[in-house]
């Protein structure tokens, strides 16, 4: 059965998020001409932790990004990756907004940018892959700050460019050059989507747009945690069973992303306390992310970590936040 592990319930039982059998096309396992059919049992409980998009919808995009991924994968052209990635986030978000007020929680992002205080206070800020604009808009309100752009793939901002506090532009995030030079770029939750032959062009584009000695902020998931796409329909646990299918093309670790960026340019590797989101007075600490990549090498670590969960899911899903200088 496609895209599921072997330990995941058949759709005859009940299983977590509704007890419902989810299935993309055929029949049912349990029907008794026996046709196979893929079975997605967290598929009700992904639709609410999203807000309320219907299953039916989070199916469709897992058929999408499904395809997407393995098409950008098999595609050579630049051009052609452009397109597919213009093409899949289109129609993705209208089946993200169909029938729902999807909104985004704007608690996450005041933690993001108090988190990031330090880095961001004062500074010129161009936030990469800025979908809605959220992030600049929180910062915007919370700290004094420099000039602030944002550049995406698709404008979603959903406000007239004369009222937003910050200047956006509709560019390919993958490669991309801009007029000005900024003392502060931040990614959040981008480099997961970027195909593995665009990673180069990707880093060197956000290397430019910095000063020298600006920094850089990059959060992404950590695979040894995901999948953390649509994939979570097929498998919502978070302990690394099922390779995300979906949009994330590029789910890493620390060990990977430290050794990345620095053949790249990027000096200086920290990044937060564990849970220093969460706690005010840990927020401005910034450690090496020794402890991290210790949790990534060792199963028994990890195991150890993940007994400490709810509904079935670690608490510490070990995300990457690391926060480089520009050499």
């Amino acid at each position: 059965m496609a895209g599921t592990h072997s330990d995941q319930p058949k759709c005859h039982k009940a299983v977590q998020g509704g007890g419902k059998c989810i299935v993309l096309r055929g029949r049912c396992e349990s029907e008794r001409d026996g046709t196979a059919a893929e079975v997605f049992p967290h598929a009700e409980w992904v639709s609410r932790e999203y807000g309320g998009v219907p299953v039916p919808n989070l199916v469709e995009i897992l058929r999408l990004e499904r395809e997407f991924h393995r098409r950008i994968l098999e595609t050579d052209s630049l051009e052609e990756r452009r397109e597919q990635y213009r093409e899949l986030y289109d129609r993705v978000h209208i089946l993200k907004q169909q029938d729902v007020g999807v909104g985004e929680d704007p608690g996450s992002f005041d933690r993001l940018v108090l988190t990031f205080r330090k880095e961001l206070e004062g500074r010129s800020v161009l936030d990469v892959g800025c979908g809605s604009g959220l992030f600049l808009t929180r910062l915007a309100q919370i700290l004094p700050h420099g000039e602030l752009w944002g550049l995406d793939t698709s404008d979603v901002t959903g406000a007239a460019h004369a009222q937003r506090p910050f200047q956006f532009f509709r560019r390919d995030v993958t490669t991309f050059t801009l007029p000005r030079q900024f003392e502060v770029v931040f990614s959040h939750q981008v480099f997961e989507h970027i195909a593995p032959p665009d990673v180069p062009a990707h880093l060197t584009s956000i290397r430019e747009a910095l000063v020298p000695g600006g920094e850089f902020i990059v959060c992404l998931p950590n695979r040894y945690w995901g999948p953390q796409d649509i994939t979570r329909i097929v498998d919502n646990t978070f302990r690394g069973r099922v390779a995300a299918q979906g949009s994330h093309l590029n789910e890493s670790s620390y060990t990977e992303m430290t050794q990345l960026l620095e053949r790249f340019g990027f000096v200086g590797m920290r990044t937060v306390v564990p849970f220093g989101a969460f706690i005010p007075m840990l927020r401005g600490v910034r450690v090496r992310p020794r402890i991290n990549m210790l949790l990534e090498r060792s199963a028994a670590l990890r195991g150890l970590n993940n007994v400490v969960a709810r509904r079935g899911r670690p608490l510490f899903k070990n995300p990457i936040m690391l926060v480089c200088r520009r050499g």
